[in-house]
């Protein structure tokens, strides 16, 4: 793989870590309310999915930050490398 796409799949995959963690902060904070107003759900199952949500979502933002700095460490390498 050459290395421009490394980064720019790292670049790519940090902005979605971004979008996932702002997902899982409003579906911390208001998830609940929001499913249990639109799909007439009981409250207190809604706050439960809300949060399971804010979970799931931060999960994928910590997976998604990781591999983004993986991804941009190794292409430093390799330019580092063949520099050299």
């Amino acid at each position: 793989m050459c290395a421009v796409p490394k980064s720019l799949l790292g670049s790519l995959l940090r902005g979605l870590a971004w979008v996932c963690f702002g997902a899982a902060g409003l579906s911390f904070w208001w998830g609940g309310r929001a499913i249990s107003e639109f799909g007439h759900e009981d409250r207190f199952l809604a706050e439960f999915e809300g949060i399971g949500f804010g979970v799931v979502c931060g999960g994928l933002d910590f997976v998604a930050k990781g591999a983004g700095e993986r991804l941009v460490d190794t292409d430093d390498e390799a330019k580092h490398s063949s520099e050299e």
